[in-house]
């Protein structure tokens, strides 16, 4: 059994769809999520001046240290196995049973747990089927602002995540080339083996607004962008 005394009031929280799937999950059966730490670096507290080097660092020495007694306590159960930690927020991933989780989403130092989940998009196979912009760009009133000539058009988003499926119908080629970066695995070439990244680039800058496109997934359609893995 996985016990930790916490001293402080303030616990994580299980995320909502990670909860529905723990009510139905059998004890001793193991599920994949990903642990936000309370704690996150904050880069304004290095001086002016710091270099990319030293933001690195900082980031890497950061997450280290505050996941430091979670890995050492969950290092110490045999039916706990860490898949992934990650420096560029400060988080982890990990595999173990709902009793586990529990427990660390109880623990004073984590922020909140979530599943590993996947997401995908994808442009209407059926020509016919036309498409309102999606809820969340409506209820921020982006299609106002394409009409006022506001649509992203010259700006450069940037985004660091699972990766970007570059050749995604819905960017229609604004990818800017060279503008990749994989700190995982080293790839030279754009990619995303999660979908997440892609997702959230969608949302971003997806689609083509008053264009001829019916699927408007993204709230600046004229914007361009850059990825990183990481």
């Amino acid at each position: 059994m996985f016990s930790i005394i916490v001293f402080a009031l303030v616990a994580g929280v299980i995320h909502p769809q990670l909860q529905t799937k723990l009510d139905v999950l059998p004890d001793n059966e193991p599920i994949e999520v990903i642990v936000h730490m309370q704690e996150q670096a904050d880069l304004s507290a290095l001086p002016d001046g710091a270099t990319k080097t030293e933001k690195l660092l900082y980031l890497q020495e950061f997450a280290k240290s505050h996941q430091e007694n979670l890995l050492n306590d969950l290092g110490k159960l045999s039916n706990v196995t860490i898949l992934q930690t990650w420096w560029i927020f400060n988080g982890l991933m990990f595999t173990a049973t709902k009793d586990i989780i529990e427990t660390v989403a109880a623990r004073s130092d984590v922020d909140y747990v979530i599943d590993d989940f996947e997401i995908q998009i994808g442009t209407s196979s059926d020509q016919n089927t036309i498409l309102t912009p999606e809820w969340n760009i409506s209820k921020v009133s982006a299609p106002e602002c394409w009409n006022d000539g506001f649509d992203g058009a010259g700006i450069i988003v940037g985004n660091i995540d699972t990766g970007v499926d570059v050749n995604h119908p819905a960017f229609h080629g604004r990818w800017v080339p060279g503008g990749w970066y994989d700190a995982i695995n080293g790839v030279s070439d754009p990619y995303d083996d999660h979908g997440h990244g892609t997702h959230v680039m969608g949302v971003a800058c997806g689609g083509d607004g008053n264009g001829p496109d019916v699927n408007d997934i993204g709230v600046a359609p004229g914007a361009n962008f850059i990825a990183a893995k990481g």
